[in-house]
């Protein structure tokens, strides 16, 4: 009974931890960032993105990056007439997680009567990349990655929330430093 609530703990507290949204980005470091003051999210049909499944969450998603590059003061443009193409696509992995606890010297040395316990658990790890490509010249500028574990959100507000926040913290590292 011991070994069950353990694992329990564990696992509870790994898929917490594992709730967190890790962001990262890359840039084009001879990209001037200050001269794009205008973009168009494209809402098309992106090949191999799990974004074109999922209709309610791929709306979600841009209006999520509209709402917040509007808040950092870039003005929405027709297609022809951005400065920047904004892309966004998701993917998924799944995913293992392999935890091992107690010491494996047999019965009778340490807490485990029976050796090392290992407990393994699936997961699906889900990533949002969102691209800025440079319109006029058709070139990647700007690629920001968030990644999190996928699990269900509750409501259609919580989802909703959840995609709002982890968007902000992607476009939070744009523009790059100078």
């Amino acid at each position: 009974m011991i070994k069950i609530l353990i694992s329990v703990v564990i696992s509870t507290i790994l898929f917490i931890g594992c709730s967190s949204i890790s962001v990262n980005s890359d840039y084009d470091i001879y990209a001037d960032f200050s001269s794009y003051k205008t973009f168009y999210i494209y809402n098309g049909e992106l090949k191999d993105s799990r974004l074109e499944s999922v209709p309610l969450v791929k709306k979600r998603v841009l209006d999520a990056i509209q709402n917040e590059m509007l808040k950092k003061g870039f003005a929405q443009e027709d297609s022809s007439k951005a400065g920047m193409m904004i892309y966004a696509q998701a993917t998924t992995a799944e995913k293992m997680n392999v935890n091992s606890y107690g010491y494996g010297y047999g019965y009778g040395w340490g807490p485990y009567p029976y050796g090392r316990n290992i407990d393994v658990s699936y997961y699906t790890q889900g990533s949002l990349i969102i691209d800025f490509v440079d319109n006029k010249k058709d070139e990647l500028i700007w690629r920001g990655i968030g990644t999190a574990v996928l699990q269900n959100r509750g409501t259609p507000q919580e989802r909703e929330q959840f995609i709002n926040d982890a968007v902000a913290q992607i476009l939070g590292q744009y523009p790059p430093p100078k």
